[in-house]
């Protein structure tokens, strides 16, 4: 069922809420010249009614932000991007504490898993148990067999929402995640059925065997989804796209596996797959976002569902159920 414009409004309102936005806040609306959001207005009325200064701004491309708006992006409190820009440029500028939340979902998926701060009260807790940790193992009954040793890169979380200085978010979903320790990732990954594969928007029919030594793939076996994904990272003819990028955990309770088969190819960036409570969020090729060097352009995140995550001989999730209590939606425990 559609939402109706007051009741997209009310959405806005509580998400802006919890973004702490205030009287006299810059805030910048960042979009494409050609995009396809339904939310320009409200993303632009919103922010004015709880008292924001509020900036709309069109770029050509996705990829490559002009110099001239820059400044712009810099001085702003918060950057409400409706594209999902790119440009590394934009996390530098959260070094002067911008804010920045990307919203592209359709209204139903943002209402059904709309952001609470008891979701920003778990994804902290299980960035903290994370960050504490040296070594992440992950199995599965599919054969997966996973070490990443951990300490070089922060831990991270994503929870819906954009209210600390520098903070970077999407509406709506919840995870954690971190990047394993350079070259020293290794073992099995078993990409089985079910599992889905992004930005290729398909869930897989036919395991994939992925064989990582030294942080990186070096083998892709299996039949058709392995051919496809081999063909895929082999165009880019760049031995970073095989490198392992982030590593974690959804902790979206609201969040449905199954949500990408209703849709088609563009109409949901996928934060329902990506953040389903209980998944192992693999992922191969950049880190920069963590920190890192490598920038290619080929990244491939993997929600893979009945693994069991292990953070120093520790579960925080189990054949696909979160364990970790303080992690858990408090209506859940019982």
């Amino acid at each position: 069922m559609s939402l109706t414009s007051a009741q997209l409004m009310t959405l806005w309102q509580h998400v802006l809420t919890l973004s702490r936005v205030q009287p006299g806040e810059n805030v910048v609306v960042l979009n494409t010249y050609d995009g396809s959001t339904p939310y320009k207005s409200v993303a632009i009325s919103q922010p004015e009614i709880l008292g924001a200064q509020v900036s709309y701004v069109e770029v050509p491309s996705r990829s490559s932000l002009p110099d001239a708006v820059l400044p712009l992006l810099t001085a702003a409190d918060l950057i409400i991007d409706l594209a999902f820009i790119l440009d590394g440029r934009m996390h530098r500028c959260r070094a002067t504490g911008t804010r920045v939340l990307v919203i592209l979902e359709p209204p139903e998926i943002l209402e059904r898993m709309l952001p609470q701060a008891e979701d920003k009260q778990r994804a902290i807790a299980a960035k903290e148990n994370l960050a504490r940790a040296k070594v992440m193992h992950v199995t599965s009954a599919a054969g997966t067999d996973f070490y990443a040793p951990l300490g070089e890169f922060p831990a991270m979380c994503q929870y819906g929402f954009a209210d600390e200085s520098g903070h970077w978010d999407q509406w709506p979903g919840v995870f954690v995640f971190t990047f394993p320790n350079e070259r020293r990732a290794s073992g099995t990954v078993v990409l089985d059925r079910g599992d889905i594969i992004f930005p290729f928007f398909t869930y897989i029919q036919s395991p994939i065997t992925l064989q990582v030594e030294n942080g990186f793939i070096r083998e892709i076996s299996g039949e058709f989804d392995a051919d496809y994904m081999k063909a895929f990272m082999a165009k880019y003819q760049d031995d970073d796209v095989y490198a392992i990028s982030h590593i974690g955990w959804g902790l979206s309770h609201n969040g449905q596996w199954e949500a990408m088969g209703l849709y088609r190819k563009g109409e949901t960036e996928g934060q329902d797959g990506r953040a389903f409570a209980g998944n192992f969020l693999f992922s191969t090729g950049p880190n920069t976002v963590g920190g890192g060097q490598r920038s290619t352009p080929c990244h491939l995140d993997v929600p893979m569902r009945h693994c069991s995550v292990y953070l120093d001989d520790e579960p925080v999730v189990l054949n696909g159920r979160i364990t970790f209590e303080r992690q858990v939606l408090a209506s859940t425990l019982a």
